[in-house]
């Protein structure tokens, strides 16, 4: 009997079904995930924790549709990653997914905006629209003042802030950050993290994010860790609807 449509529940950002990852190397193989079970409902932010070689990288690869799993499924706003091909995939990493890394990735040749607009452009969105949604998200990160600014003329913290306005000018259902504080000093770590968190609350944004730092973790809803490929442990942290960055 199916459940009355009033007990149905959201789709989750995020679902992994026994997913594992085997790396061959020569005659060796290597599991990096051994059989990951995990589901991150819409508008959690989460973060990951493990050691070195955990998997965590991996995990956040697999979810982003960057390195297919070995085996097992993974769900993105309720769909089948296993069931796309290569250009379908392609689409979905840049409609549903937003992607922030430890070294900025910003093109050096281009200005903030232009930087911003990147994933606008592989869409083919006229330029006066993506720019004016360019020019609004970056001012949603409080850098409409740098537009015209190259990242060499810029912060590591508002060169991070710049990565994450470009992964937010899509409105993606998922932002994936591996390690996005791993180049800043604490002072600016707490600046970006805020300016997830902010995020997170003003847009209701589902964000995953890898980090070594426990004051990151700390400020997400959810610490997920990992060891040796498996999910150790988890702890909840605070309530989607509750947040205090101090």
């Amino acid at each position: 009997m199916a459940e009355p449509s009033w007990l149905e529940r959201p789709i989750p950002a995020v679902q992994t079904i026994n997913v594992t990852k085997v790396y061959h190397v020569g005659h060796m193989n290597y599991p990096a995930l051994k059989g990951i079970n995990l589901k991150i409902e819409r508008g959690e932010f989460v973060s990951i924790m493990g050691p070195s070689g955990s998997g965590k990288s991996t995990l956040l690869n697999v979810i982003g549709a960057l390195d297919p799993p070995t085996a097992g499924r993974i769900i993105i706003d309720g769909t089948n990653l296993r069931k796309l091909s290569e250009d379908k995939l392609s689409m979905l990493r840049n409609r549903k997914l937003g992607f922030v890394y430890q070294s900025f990735n910003l093109i050096q040749r281009l200005t903030s905006v232009e930087n911003v607009e990147m994933p606008l452009v592989a869409r083919g969105i006229p330029e006066k629209e993506r720019r004016k949604r360019s020019l609004k998200t970056l001012n949603t990160v409080g850098l409409l003042q740098l537009a015209n600014k190259r990242p060499m003329e810029l912060s590591g913290g508002e060169q991070q802030r710049v990565a994450i306005a470009r992964a937010l000018v899509t409105e993606p259902a998922l932002i994936i950050a591996d390690e996005p504080t791993g180049n800043l000093d604490s002072k600016t770590t707490r600046e970006v993290v805020n300016q997830f968190v902010q995020v997170n609350r003003e847009f209701g944004t589902t964000i995953l994010v890898v980090t070594h730092n426990i004051e990151i973790a700390n400020m997400t809803h959810r610490i997920i860790s990992i060891r040796d490929g498996l999910i150790e442990k988890e702890e909840y942290l605070k309530r989607l609807d509750s947040y205090s960055t101090g």
